[in-house]
């Protein structure tokens, strides 16, 4: 019985797909902005230094 098809032909292959997906990804507006890098205000780049938490909150004692 002959086998139908090589399995290092069927790797190849896989690899090639993954690779395409991956050159995809990486170059998709939608991981640029996810990155910082789409060239809008992002809560990444907001960080306010003087806030009380990670996130830029305000402190509870300064709020109205």
């Amino acid at each position: 019985m002959q086998v139908a098809y090589k399995r290092y032909r069927v790797m190849l292959v896989l690899v090639a797909i993954l690779g395409l997906v991956l050159v995809d990804h990486l170059q998709s507006p939608t991981f640029a902005f996810n990155m910082g890098n789409g060239n809008v205000e992002t809560t990444l780049n907001q960080r306010d230094s003087t806030a009380c938490a990670p996130c830029g909150a305000p402190c509870p004692s300064s709020r109205d």
